[in-house]
């Protein structure tokens, strides 16, 4: 898969109305962007209806779904993706891709952990299932580090040098409660992402199961 710098980079952002910082960076600095959804970052929460990073190629008729749909329309099929969000609970920075193909993109970003979603939490109706590309998760919701940690990965996209990446693998979910801290290996064995997310944890999902490969 061809992903050479002659391709177009789209900035995404604001894909959950309540993830705000790689909104604030993007428009400070003057970068072109999509917001992803207009209407639930007015209201600042994270969806309106359903989530829309799991409503492209939906076909519902909720406000996300026809959402999701634009934002498409917005995205050629030969551009690449870089769709910015922040976290609740984890303040490191980290690639997450479905295509394998795409490590080459992520190893642009200059951030070192890369997330392969092998077990699709989205049921393949996120963003980057859609279009090639990378999701970051550019830190916590509040912290200025997010700020700048999306300032940082604009400047160095548009560089196209590769940095050293550790790549993670997702095998499955985390789904009881317990003591999990995101990155380091559980006494289970596996290594949690994603967890201590109110958002998830209220679908029963205490976060998501690795492997460092």
């Amino acid at each position: 898969m061809n992903i050479s710098a002659d391709r177009k980079i789209v900035f995404v952002a604001g894909v959950h109305g309540n993830e705000k910082m790689p909104v604030k960076a993007l428009t400070e600095a003057g970068v072109d962007f999509i917001l992803g959804n207009p209407k639930a970052f007015d209201l600042n929460v994270r969806f309106t209806e359903e989530d829309l990073n799991a409503s492209f190629g939906t076909l519902s008729a909720s406000y996300e779904s026809k959402r999701a749909a634009e934002v498409l329309q917005k995205i050629h099929e030969d551009d690449l993706v870089v769709d910015l969000h922040t976290t609740e609970a984890e303040p490191v920075s980290f690639v997450i891709i479905v295509d394998e193909n795409m490590i080459p993109l992520a190893e642009r970003t200059g951030i070192e952990r890369v997330v392969i979603m092998k077990h699709n939490i989205k049921q393949g109706h996120a963003l980057i299932n859609h279009r090639d590309g990378i999701s970051i998760e550019t830190g916590t919701h509040e912290d200025q580090r997010s700020y700048r940690a999306t300032l940082d990965v604009v400047n160095k996209m548009h560089k196209n040098t590769k940095h050293p990446v550790v790549l993670y693998e997702v095998y499955d979910r985390i789904t009881e409660p317990g003591e999990y801290t995101n990155f380091q290996q559980h006494p289970m064995g596996f290594i949690p992402i994603l967890a201590n997310e109110s958002a998830y944890e209220l679908q029963g999902l205490f976060g998501l199961k690795a492997r460092r490969l």
